[in-house]
């Protein structure tokens, strides 16, 4: 995830577009979107969404993501920022993100691009808060557990 990790250094974003249109390549949009919503709901997590009066902060949340997502323009579509908002909304009601957004209808192959920013933002926040390397040590345990 440390790639994702370079909203201020736009001179990363082309080596960040090539690995995500490499990882499309192989696993197909849909599948690579999938993943992703995976670990924005595990992050989100780690936050405390899902538990009781994880909807106080929610609306400020996404709006301060979204807010974010956007100095992205140059590497993502505004017509997924909604999708990527409401995938936020729906892990922080507790509900399953990655189940939602299947039934959200088409994958447009820009999407993924728009979810792996929001992904690097929000473990940026989760290591603020819990200490370096947090977020991507707890998806890292949660994604094994998942496999197992």
């Amino acid at each position: 995830m440390s790639i994702l990790r370079s909203a201020d250094n736009q001179g990363a974003w082309p080596d960040l577009s090539k690995r995500i249109a490499a990882a499309t390549a192989i696993y197909g949009t849909g599948e690579l979107l999938r993943g992703t919503v995976f670990l924005i709901g595990g992050a989100l997590v780690q936050m405390g969404a899902g538990r009781p009066g994880s909807q106080q902060i929610a609306e400020k949340f996404a709006k301060t993501l979204m807010d974010k997502v956007g100095r992205w323009a140059e590497v993502l579509e505004p017509s997924d920022l909604p999708m990527v908002r409401q995938v936020v909304t729906v892990a922080f009601e507790g509900r399953d993100p990655v189940a939602w957004r299947d039934q959200a209808g088409p994958v447009p192959d820009s999407e993924p691009r728009a979810m792996a920013c929001a992904l690097s933002l929000i473990a940026d926040f989760v290591d603020r808060v819990d200490g370096p390397g947090a977020c991507e040590r707890a998806l890292l345990a949660g994604l094994g557990s998942a496999l197992d």
